[in-house]
């Protein structure tokens, strides 16, 4: 691709602009990032027993120290005041901490990722018993420009009251999709990546990584099961050992392939407690922080794309694992 194009997203309905034509700049993967704290200084060195949730000695889980969501007894409701509505922060948050300060998951085997999938499985299944929760977040920022305010390698986990208004768009799409089509749309995409083979990243015989079609960010990786499923948290045994081999596959890419680059990754899946989104796929995406959004980002919502994405998956399936 030689010229800008827009183009449009399959689920959220969203345009976004391809600026393949721009030449990249020489440290494209090589910007300067803010220094670590050290070893020492670490919360994570050492964790309150008393506080733990889950452990394998590996992997720990324990509540967040500084919670932006707090428990709560009693369910929030929203209540006006004049023109605005608002409802009581509550929830839960919890931070999976993982044994080695300076290894990250692009740097693990497909064994300690498993160890990681298994401490957010065990504890969504705990979360999604709470009575006011609707949805379950798993994220993981890696990197301070990421949003990491800790250097040791963890991810968190937020049970909200409400389902976030991105999830809700994408369920919105997909089932618009489904009821318009009687296809899932995620099915349907898969189809035609397979087809095309240009955006694909990689794959096994449960996931397969591709770079979006209409990315919204350079190198923006999403991995999907193959077979349709609404949930992650049903996600069986042998896949679930399938997926932590794909994860640790694309992210040594990005750690080997764009100069171990900071990254978000979140899961989105159905809400916890939602009974009709069988058209749902749930995924897994990974967005690689390679640029900062300026007044055309900010100003427009429209994002600006400058590695296209059949560029990105033939960088990515190039690089070393």
């Amino acid at each position: 691709m030689t010229r800008s194009e827009f183009r449009k997203d399959i689920i959220s309905g969203e345009w976004v602009l391809l600026a393949g034509g721009l030449k990249k700049k020489p440290n494209f993967f090589s910007e300067k990032k803010p220094k670590a704290a050290s070893k020492k200084d670490c919360p994570f060195e050492v964790l309150n027993k008393k506080e733990i949730k889950f452990s394998s000695g590996f992997v720990n889980v324990i509540p967040n120290k500084f919670p932006i969501l707090t428990p709560h007894k009693i369910c929030p409701s929203p209540f006006g005041e004049g023109p605005y509505q608002k409802m009581a922060g509550v929830g839960f948050q919890e931070v999976v901490v993982t044994r080695d300060h300076d290894r990250s998951l692009g740097f693990m085997t497909t064994e300690e990722i498993s160890m990681v999938l298994d401490a957010y499985l065990e504890r969504y299944k705990e979360l999604q018993k709470e009575e006011c929760i609707e949805y379950i977040l798993i994220f993981h920022n890696n990197g301070p420009t990421a949003g990491a305010s800790v250097a040791h390698p963890h991810s968190q986990i937020l049970a909200l009251p409400i389902v976030p208004l991105d999830v809700s768009r994408s369920l919105l799409g997909s089932g618009n999709y489904f009821h318009e089509n009687k296809k899932c749309a995620h099915c349907e995409v898969l189809k035609k990546e397979f087809k095309d083979k240009k955006r694909i990243v990689s794959e096994n015989k449960d996931f397969v990584a591709v770079s979006p079609f209409a990315s919204h960010v350079s190198f923006e990786t999403r991995i999907y099961p193959k077979k349709h499923s609404s949930n992650f948290e049903e996600i069986g045994e042998g896949e679930k050992k399938s997926f932590a081999d794909i994860v640790r596959v694309v992210l040594a890419k990005i750690k080997n392939g764009m100069n171990n680059a900071d990254y978000n990754f979140f899961i989105h899946t159905a809400p916890a407690k939602a009974k009709d989104v069988k058209h749902y796929h749930w995924h897994m995406e990974i967005l690689p922080r390679t640029n900062i959004w300026g007044g055309l980002e900010l100003g427009s919502g429209t994002e600006v794309v400058k590695v296209p994405p059949e560029e990105a998956a033939r960088i990515l399936r190039s690089s070393k694992v």
